[in-house]
């Protein structure tokens, strides 16, 4: 594929995901990692690297993402820093840990592994009915186990290239009583610092077998820098749209995007 349209492709379904981004207090991980399978093979990258590749990529894309959503977010004061911080102290520790065990599995399982998280993600957002700015649950754990489920969260969102966001959000609203938007602001802060150390730990990886052009350990730039700065500029925009009605809809738009590149995986295994 000609490397302008690829540079295109790579920067309009940034900006896309970048909505979701700022909308959601996700990462982008969920869209970058399935898109990145199907266009990376289209690059000169090492193919046998393929799935760590996508990974390191899709983190690396999803820190300048969620940094632009989260440093949004704090101007908007929709940030609470002290359970920020809690989440953020466990979720860098494991992620940028991580890394070093994941390029040791064989693609296939990780594979699998991402076909049921993507898959859980989508049935969540699909089956979700509930207006959950107005239905917050009334319980509120102790702070200090945030720092476990950062820990937790980390480790997963490092191992399967997201950010982590579709699980700091719930946690937020139904086991610390916090509002949707506040739990969004919150999560995308969470999410940038979490990308940001799994993408320090993937470019410091050294890859086995060939090293092209643009790429930094696990990291191909060539993909992740007009991925990552499309959604950077598409995470402004889904900020403005943030509101319960149109959060609502684009979850269920969302959960069934998801659920066709969770059935373009499986055809490739």
């Amino acid at each position: 594929m000609n490397e302008i349209i690829l540079l295109i492709v790579f920067l309009a379904v940034g900006f896309i995901a970048g909505i979701f981004v700022g909308m959601l207090g996700i990462g982008g991980g969920v869209l970058f990692v399935p898109l990145l399978y199907i266009l990376l093979p289209f690059t000169n990258i090492d193919q046998s690297n393929l799935t760590y590749i996508v990974l390191g990529t899709s983190v690396f894309a999803g820190s300048l993402a969620s940094l632009s959503a989260g440093s949004r977010q704090l101007f908007l004061k929709n940030v609470n820093v002290k359970k920020a911080a809690l989440l953020a102290l466990g979720s860098v520790i494991s992620s940028a840990i991580t890394p070093m065990f994941v390029v040791t599995v064989e693609p296939i399982y990780l594979k699998i592994i991402l076909v049921i998280i993507i898959s859980l993600i989508a049935a969540k957002m699909l089956f979700e009915n509930k207006n959950e700015d107005v239905e917050v649950k009334k319980h509120h754990l102790n702070n200090y186990y945030l720092f476990i489920f950062g820990l937790i969260i980390g480790a997963l969102a490092a191992f399967s290239g997201i950010g982590g966001g579709v699980l700091y959000v719930p946690i937020l609203i139904y086991l610390y009583s916090t509002e949707l938007k506040r739990a969004v602001g919150t999560s995308s802060v969470v999410v940038a610092l979490t990308m940001i150390s799994s993408t320090i730990a993937y470019a410091s990886q050294q890859p086995v077998g060939e090293i092209v052009s643009g790429q930094y350990g696990y990291i191909y730039l060539n993909a992740g820098l007009p991925l990552g700065v499309g959604s950077a500029f598409g995470a402004l925009f889904g900020i403005k749209l943030v509101t319960n009605s149109s959060a609502k809809t684009i979850k269920k738009i969302f959960a069934a995007l998801l659920f066709l590149v969770v059935l373009k995986i499986i055809l490739d295994i």
